[in-house]
Order: C-alpha cells, then structure tokens, then sequence
C-alpha cells in the first residue's frame, strides 16, 4: 500500500502529507533545558509591527478591524493523542473505504425531484451540484469504462450531458439512498451534526467562490473550479465518517472536543482525499487540487493558475472557522494572491463574497434539513 501510494503522489507532484501547523512551539511535557530558558513568542495581533504590513491578507484583516488570534499552545499530551487518533482514523479508512454518501437532506430533495415525472436534466443538475458527494458519484460513472469516451469528463455538465437524465437519476438515487437506508452510514451522520453541516457548507460555498473568482479574474476555467472547490476537501468528511465510526463504536469523542477533531482531520485529510480521489476514479484535476492544495510552494502557471483559484478561496472559506490554523492560513492566501495577481481590493471582494455565501448555503441547508426532518 505505501509504495503504491508513493507512486501516486508523486504523479501529482505532492509534497508530504501536512502536519498541524500551531502558531507556536509545542510545548513538552518536561521541558529539556534548552527549551526551559527559551522566552515563548508573544500571541500574534494586528499591531504594526506584529505582522507582515503591506501583504493583501494582512490588509484585509486591518480593513475588518480584525485582529489575529493568539498563537495556539499544544502540550506533547495533546500531539500523543492527535497522533493516537490519526492513525487509528487512517487504518479504519483503508479497511472500510466508504463509497460516495450524501448528506440526508439532500439525499431527500434528490430523491424526491427523482420521483416527479416532469424532472428536467438541468433541475436535476442542480442538486446534483449541491453535494459532493453526488457531484463525486456522477463523475465517477461518467468515466467509468461503460461510458467512457475519447476525453475524460472534468465538469459536471459534460458529464450529465453524457449520461443523460435516466442514469443521472439513478447514479443520484443510489448515493442518495445510500445516506438514508443503511443503519451504519445513518449512524455515523447523526454524530457530529454541525461539523457534518459545517464540511458541506464549506465545500459548496468554496466551490461557488471559486467558479466567481474565475470569472472576475478572467483566468482558469470557472466550470474546473467549481468542481474541483467542491471536492477538493473530500477527504475531510470520509475522515469525519470514520472517526464518527469509531465514536459509535464506542470511543468516547463527542462535539464537546471539536479542536482535538478538527486537528486530527486537518492531520489526515490531504492524504485521505487523495487516495478517495483515486478509488473513486475522480478526474485528475479535482486530483491535483485535492492533493496540492495545501503545499508550501506551488507553480504559479499553467493548470496551477486554476489550483491557486481554489486554494484561496478554501483558505478565506476556513479562515474564520479554523482560528488556529490562522498561520498556514496567511500563507496560502498571501502566496496564491500573487500567483494570481490579487491585489487587497479584490480579496476584500471575495471575502464580501463568501461571507454572502457562507449565510446563504448555511440557511439554505438547514431550513431544508427542518423542513425534512420536522
């Protein structure tokens, strides 16, 4: 499995897996001595002086009046325990590689538009759009050898155009089903609720971004964006799944510990996505963004042009929900705003952008979720 899985990320160029990036040195349990004496940096703020001044993210916190959180502290209890969970996630992963599953609200909506005799392609498109993973699940059949053409597929309308209604309808169906029928996959979405609420929200809203961002630079393809900014983050969610697997197994995790989660996703979920991404025989430029989207240093040309897209929305899109990553966070915005050519006027736009974004899918969702569970 290693060697293979080797081979693959570097097809695509991939740097190691990333590790937790804290905002400050970990701090041991026993301290050796040189680290006794070593003055810890002081908590990060917007003060001159405290930050890079001039940077267009750095410019946009100051125009928000928002002030960079102070630098997270991690105990070596705290990394023993990320490490013990992260492992035990990527095992249950590699034995029970989940297939594509929806969220069960829209799972219902999906299924419902099915049964109406006068479903159009392009309503049908829409939901399908909505989820990753029925945007995932359409892919993966309109690659698949029965279907398979002299190109690959790497957008949503192309492959329902190549489809057609009927198998849209019953590749949606089956992942919709899939959510609501069997007693694990039920199981597993009614823990965590709100991160499950907050992973899909992220990934549409970064997928809606991204394919703006595209056409207000007029660089990249927005219908490549809007695909890859919807499943780039795949991994996160099928990492959610097993650790929500484990817990109904009987691991004591609940939302009352969510940084210890949220680390241990950010931990593993680059090298889970990956490796989903080719299970499911997703195209490879979903692929590339899926595995690279997180690499210090990346080209700024070429297909790279549509990956830096994708990075800075998603890195703007967790900016606010992930304070401890702020760091990592600062540098994929700074670094891909000038591989684009970003400048501070249009990154305050975006962020405008998400932020209506944001509010709009997160209402939108769960007044669906209401509606359909009430």
């Amino acid at each position: 499995m290693g060697s293979w899985w080797e081979g693959v990320r570097r097809f695509f160029g991939a740097q190691p897996p990333p590790r937790p990036r804290v905002s400050a040195p970990v701090v041991p349990a026993k301290p050796t001595q040189s680290q006794a004496v070593a003055t810890p940096r002081p908590p990060l703020t917007v003060l001159p002086g405290g930050r890079d001044e001039g940077t267009p993210f750095d410019q946009l916190l100051s125009w928000l009046g928002l002030e960079a959180p102070d630098r997270f502290v991690l105990t070596q209890a705290d990394l023993e325990r990320d490490e013990a969970l992260a492992t035990r996630v990527v095992e249950h992963f590699r034995k029970n590689r989940p297939a594509p599953s929806s969220l069960p609200a829209v799972s219902l909506q999906v299924l419902n538009a099915i049964a109406e005799p006068n479903l159009s392609l392009a309503e049908l498109s829409r939901l399908v759009s909505q989820d990753p993973a029925l945007a995932a699940g359409v892919l993966k059949v309109a690659n698949s050898p029965a279907y398979v053409g002299a190109q690959e597929i790497q957008t949503l309308r192309d492959a329902v155009t190549r489809l057609g209604l009927a198998e849209v309808g019953r590749v949606a169906g089956m992942v919709a089903a899939r959510s609501l029928f069997q007693p694990q996959v039920r199981s597993e979405f009614s823990h965590f609720v709100n991160t499950w609420s907050d992973l899909f929200t992220d990934s549409v809203t970064s997928a809606r971004g991204s394919a703006w961002l595209s056409m207000q630079l007029r660089k990249g393809r927005s219908d490549h964006v809007f695909v890859a900014g919807m499943l780039h983050d795949l991994g996160r969610p099928v990492a959610l799944r097993s650790i929500a697997a484990i817990a109904v197994g009987g691991e004591d995790l609940d939302e009352d510990d969510l940084h210890h989660i949220d680390r241990v996703i950010e931990r593993v979920h680059v090298e889970i996505g990956g490796e989903v991404h080719v299970a499911w025989s997703l195209p490879r430029f979903p692929t590339l963004v899926a595995m690279r989207h997180h690499d210090l240093e990346l080209p700024a040309d070429g297909e790279y042009v549509d990956v830096h897209i994708v990075r800075l929305v998603s890195a703007l899109v967790q900016f606010r929900r992930h304070p401890w990553r702020f760091e990592a966070i600062r540098d994929e915005v700074n670094q891909s705003c000038a591989a684009l050519g970003v400048n501070a006027y249009v990154l305050r736009s975006l962020d405008t952008r998400l932020k209506d974004e944001l509010s709009h899918v997160g209402t939108a969702f769960n007044d669906k979720s209401k509606r359909k569970t009430g």
